[in-house]
């Protein structure tokens, strides 16, 4: 059967330049993770403090337990 391609024609190739080439996604990215690191930087030091506090209780706490389970 004979092909009538010149009936329906391929569309036109996208141009490059509507295309985002993935640099400003990266870029926005990298901006929402690393501003409210900045903004936010000694207020995270302070929970990662109470965080680093909370775990050495419990690691203090399950010690004896530990030793008494494999000792």
């Amino acid at each position: 059967m004979k092909q009538h391609w010149h009936v329906r024609p391929l569309p036109p190739p996208d141009d490059s330049y509507s295309r985002p080439d993935g640099f400003v996604t990266f870029a926005l990215s990298a901006l929402l993770v690393i501003g409210p690191l900045i903004y936010f930087g000694p207020q995270l030091g302070a929970a990662e403090r109470w965080l680093l506090n909370i775990v050495r209780l419990v690691e203090t706490s399950l010690v004896p337990l530990r030793d008494w389970l494999f000792s």
